[in-house]
């Protein structure tokens, strides 16, 4: 029986071409100069699934977000009706 793994080498040029993709679209914008949000979110876990972490520096975009407010991830349950 013949092996059908991918070797190293070509699993590392496939992660380089996704790697590249992922950043020239995201410098294609819509008509209201945004990227698209699908793309944003293969690249946000593309990044996370290779253990990429910045550091937020304030005024910059990404420590603008630590402003925001934190949401509770405990939310009542409204699919079920109360009696």
């Amino acid at each position: 029986m013949t092996s059908r793994r991918a070797s190293e080498k070509a699993l590392a040029e496939l992660h380089a071409k996704l790697a590249e993709v992922l950043k020239e679209g995201l410098e294609f914008k819509d008509e209201e100069g945004k990227p698209n949000p699908a793309l944003l979110n293969v690249a946000r876990q593309f990044l996370k699934d290779n253990k990429i972490e910045a550091e937020a520096p304030k005024g910059s975009p990404l420590g603008d977000l630590s402003s925001l407010p934190v949401f509770d991830d405990e939310l009542p349950d409204t699919a079920t009706p109360a009696h």
